[in-house]
């Protein structure tokens, strides 16, 4: 288009030209494609994503035992192809060697570059850049000379080498790097990297979160070298990082789903669940489904985040599809598996918070009611929590329509219907050794009334529980505006978890 031409296009059409001229560069998509040494969970996974800034997005689709051969064979190729990266790392190896089964193995000469080829040109298919990583090393040392490791992927790893010169791709070996790492650092100090077995053992395969960091580094270092493009959005130190939708159990014919975000630094750290509200039947773990209403928790992430939490935000069962317990069952398996694999992400699981707002919260101060030392945590934080379903009945008539989704029960207030509401009141559970609750409660809420937590605080107290009420003046129900109203209150209340959240004895 001529000058000329353009601006009589502008003058015509100037909302179209604003539109054209306000489009940013394009954010690039990285998608990690592998085995069980790639993910998030127990490979370089995680740590990688510590070491990628805001500039890019990341999709792992790695898969625990998988080979070339069976990534391809079971749709998850497909499945990665799908999401239209424009960077695709790809490793595999450990499980195509011999002894893995038919469904899995290849041989390094044929079937193994055959597939990696595979991958290569399905990816250029796609416009898109391909970028082989060779296998990390398995850190077994060798019993005859323990200075060296004893190092079987070498044909595979060899055969990725020549690929990439083949077919002049850009080549990240991590199998060199890491071998050479391990060697170095000795078997003591290699050992810190390994994750350990039930029983009593260590995996000198996979990777715990330190280790994922360690080796993700020296992606990142490859990464940074063989393609310039990506330098920009690649970090010298590793930050925060969260991984959304791991699955912590099932129920009902749904997974549970819930995200967490990982500290940078070694760790332990303490942990906060977070279980957002929204009258039970809505809400979503990143609060993205209703932003500056009631169910929004994003105000919680930066402070936990700044704070160094290991942080998990989780889903729960709504009503009226599912009616009560679902949602108490579900937040209580949730604590069970966050304290099953709190070392996975670096987190303490002897020092545990629950946050929890509105419903959430009634659900968070149940949990830490119930004399049951699986869901037991050391510190609760409701903010303007349900603690009491009989407090508001008079003013509302009976029950809210949100309690008669949730119990199935109609609004008229009934003998069962009474017993129910006190039976779910957190109110009602209270007695001596729970752990120390901290309650924010604005002054103007409308939809739960600050009497409650002054009553809760009371009955606390009263058995010697820990109960401090932050009281916010003039914030409605929605956490959105408290900041703006209080500034200092995310603050004062960080400083009451470290204060507070103390290991069980």
């Amino acid at each position: 288009m001529s000058t000329i031409i353009r601006l009589l296009f502008l003058a015509l059409f100037p909302a179209i030209g604003l539109v054209a001229d306000s489009v940013g560069p394009k954010i690039p998509h990285l998608v990690l494609v592998g085995d069980s040494t790639v993910t998030d969970r127990i490979g370089w996974g995680l740590g990688f994503r510590q070491f990628v800034n805001d500039g890019a997005t990341i999709s792992n689709t790695a898969q625990n035992g998988r080979s070339s051969k069976s990534f391809i064979a079971e749709g998850f190729w497909t499945k990665a192809l799908a999401l239209k990266g424009d960077y695709y790392l790809i490793q595999f190896g450990h499980n195509d060697q011999p002894g893995k089964g038919s469904d899995r193995e290849t041989d390094p000469a044929t079937t193994y570059p055959e597939n990696m080829a595979r991958y290569i040109d399905d990816v250029r298919a796609l416009g898109a850049t391909p970028i082989l990583v060779t296998s990390l090393t398995r850190r077994s040392f060798s019993k005859t000379d323990p200075g060296r490791i004893d190092s079987t992927l070498l044909p595979y790893v060899e055969a990725v080498r020549k690929l990439a010169a083949e077919k002049n791709v850009p080549l990240i070996d991590l199998n060199a790097r890491s071998l050479a790492l391990c060697e170095s650092l000795g078997q003591v100090e290699t050992a810190k990297l390994n994750p350990a077995k039930p029983d009593g053992t260590f995996d000198t395969t996979h990777l715990d979160a330190n280790g994922s960091v360690v080796f993700a580094r020296l992606v990142v270092e490859e990464l940074q070298r063989v393609v310039p493009a990506l330098a920009p959005v690649l970090l010298s130190e590793p930050r925060a990082a969260k991984i959304t939708d791991l699955e912590y159990g099932q129920a009902g014919g749904e997974k549970l789903l819930l995200d967490v975000s990982v500290p940078a630094g070694n760790g332990p750290f303490p942990i906060a669940i977070l279980v957002h509200g929204g009258g039970w039947s809505r809400g979503d773990k990143s609060g993205l489904d209703e932003p500056t209403k009631s169910g929004d928790i994003t105000p919680w992430f930066a402070p936990l985040t700044a704070a160094k939490f290991t942080w998990f935000s989780v889903n729960y069962r709504h009503a009226p599809k599912n009616r009560w317990p679902a949602c108490f069952e579900d937040v209580q398996t949730a604590i069970r598996w966050v304290k099953a694999h709190a070392t996975e992400f670096k987190g303490d699981s002897s020092r545990i918070a629950l946050f929890g707002h509105s419903a959430g919260g009634h659900l968070v101060c149940l949990a830490a009611t119930l004399d049951d030392d699986s869901v037991r945590v050391q510190a609760v934080v409701g903010y303007a929590p349900v603690t009491n379903h009989e407090q508001d009945l008079p003013v509302r008539g009976g029950l809210s329509l949100s309690l008669q989704n949730l119990l199935d029960r109609p609004k008229e207030l009934t003998p069962e219907s009474l017993g129910l509401l006190r039976e779910i009141s957190p109110l009602n559970h209270v007695r001596p050794g729970l752990p120390p609750f901290l309650l924010i409660h604005g002054d103007a809420d409308k939809t739960v009334p600050i009497q409650q937590s002054l009553d809760f605080q009371a009955k606390l107290r009263a058995s010697d529980v820990r109960c401090d009420l932050m009281i916010i003046p003039g914030a409605p129900h929605a956490l959105a505006s408290w900041e703006k109203i209080s500034p200092d209150y995310p603050a004062r209340m960080i400083e009451w978890l470290r204060q507070n959240l103390t290991a069980s004895p």
